[in-house]
């Protein structure tokens, strides 16, 4: 009998320790570390610990580390080299076991994650649901990027990276989130927000924060500090730049999160005037597809040349990093999308039509556009960025050109861009709901914006389906 008591009050403590009141937020912080990135995510640590001052909201992290970066044994206590999780709380923090999502994490365990795997950020999502329990969620991803993909790990000697369409593919809708902020490189395409939209049966998310070129990390403690209920904090606000007036402290119990989404990037704002950043609705982007795709058909009946041309003047993302050029723009086709189709609409030479559709495209780009900014200093030169419309990036390579190293199309050099799986090359994953959905394969015309680009590159539009092996 006693040892039947015994086992009962030690699962009602496990259960206890494990379970915990549904706050109004819970922050899931995926710091994926096993690359230069690490030392970062460390200086994030400490920043989030600073910050942090009310228990009315969970911060949890999984966080990776790797030999050769990073020696830091301050931030969470040990130089250590494995996964492990742990949750934040004001100037400290407390190490988790993964229980039944992660039994390998624990205290005195070692356990070494891919975090460059959708499977590894699905098992944290769901952890963080079960025993973090929250009416919303924020889920930061943390690491490097290049528009193609994130996170990259290569630890296991082939460097792996999180992909667009590996997340719907391997999540479910159960790990949907309110927010998803992306605190890593040149992820704001559309083509990538889109894959996450929320009529997806698939992981979603309703607002999203992005850069669209390169970036630095977030300033986690100025966002953590403003979010208290305590009105008293001794807080040095600065002016809102993009509401007006002052900028003002948000309750954990009641912020909501259009509420908080803006708190985070006005922060952004202040603390990386040399990058360029962008808050979404991503509730809009499936509207905002499908005027692109529509618009798309007629573009294809206008002058080839014209088209061109507005795509070599379009703004690109890309910094002056390197001298270089043509390896930047062959790198990052990333151009603006609110400066592409404005241009478009504004093309006299166009039908009317087609300058009808193309209106139609950037008003809706102004509405899932909430927040944007184009940083000084750092990158091109610009009078084309237009805040609060401008931000948000379309891949667009200047496909026709050659370049010198292979004698190859642009084009050609997008295969990563494509409808098909494409997950056996390396770095490439393909699978992109951008260019399945609203076309019809084969059938010789032009249905959506990825067969316009094929269109235009390749004129080999047969079975062989050219450079590419697609056929529109």
């Amino acid at each position: 009998m006693k040892y039947r008591w015994a086992i009962l009050l030690i699962t009602c403590l496990v259960n206890h320790a494990f379970s915990q009141k549904a706050k109004n937020w819970t922050i899931i912080y995926f710091a994926a570390g096993s690359n230069s990135s690490e030392i970062d995510l460390l200086n994030d640590i400490e920043e989030m610990k600073r910050g942090k001052k009310s228990k009315d909201y969970n911060v949890i992290t999984l966080i990776d580390r790797i030999d050769g970066n990073s020696e830091d044994s301050i931030a969470l206590g040990e130089n250590f080299r494995d996964t492990r999780l742990y949750q934040i709380e004001h100037n400290t923090y407390k190490q988790l076991s993964g229980q039944e999502f992660f039994p390998e994490i624990g205290i005195h365990k070692s356990y070494e994650a891919n975090m460059a795997d959708a499977a590894t950020l699905k098992k944290f999502i769901a952890y963080c649901k079960k025993y973090y329990p929250a009416q919303y969620y924020m889920l930061i991803l943390r690491s490097h990027g290049n528009g193609v993909g994130m996170c990259p790990d290569a630890e296991d000697g082939n460097e792996d990276h999180l992909y667009p369409a590996e997340i719907t593919n391997v999540l479910s809708k159960n790990e949907s989130v309110d927010i998803l902020g992306l605190d890593v490189c040149s992820m704001a395409g559309i083509e990538n927000l889109y894959q996450w939209r929320p009529e997806n049966s698939s992981f979603s998310s309703n607002f999203v924060i992005a850069s669209a070129p390169l970036s630095g990390a977030w300033a986690y403690d100025h966002i953590l500090e403003r979010i208290t209920n305590n009105a008293g904090d001794d807080l040095v606000l600065d002016s809102n730049y993009f509401d007006g007036g002052k900028e003002t402290i948000l309750n954990p119990k009641t912020m909501t999160p259009l509420d908080f989404s803006k708190l985070i990037f006005e922060e952004i704002y202040d603390n990386q005037q040399w990058a360029s950043w962008g808050l979404f609705d991503n509730t809009k982007v499936s509207e905002l597809k499908i005027a692109i795709d529509e618009a798309s058909k007629f573009l294809a009946y206008e002058d080839k040349t014209s088209l061109i041309n507005i795509i070599d003047n379009t703004l690109g993302y890309y910094h002056r990093t390197t001298d270089n050029i043509e390896m930047a723009q062959l790198t990052f086709p990333y151009l603006d999308a609110y400066h592409f189709w404005d241009q478009i609409r504004t093309t006299t030479s166009f039908s009317s039509a087609t300058r009808v559709k193309a209106t139609t495209v950037c008003g809706l780009l102004d509405k899932y556009v909430i927040h944007s900014y184009y940083g000084q200093g750092y990158l091109p030169e610009t009078t084309h960025f237009v805040e609060g419309k401008s931000g948000i990036y379309q891949i667009i390579p200047k496909g026709n050109r050659i370049f010198s190293q292979t004698k190859n199309s642009f084009w050609s050099h997008c295969g990563w861009f494509h409808p098909d799986d494409k997950s056996a090359n390396q770095n490439s994953y393909g699978q992109y709901d951008w260019c399945i959905n609203g076309a019809t394969r084969a059938n010789n015309q032009v249905d959506n914006f990825y067969e316009l680009l094929d269109c235009l590159f390749d004129e080999t539009n047969t079975e062989s389906g050219g450079v590419n092996n697609y056929n529109w």
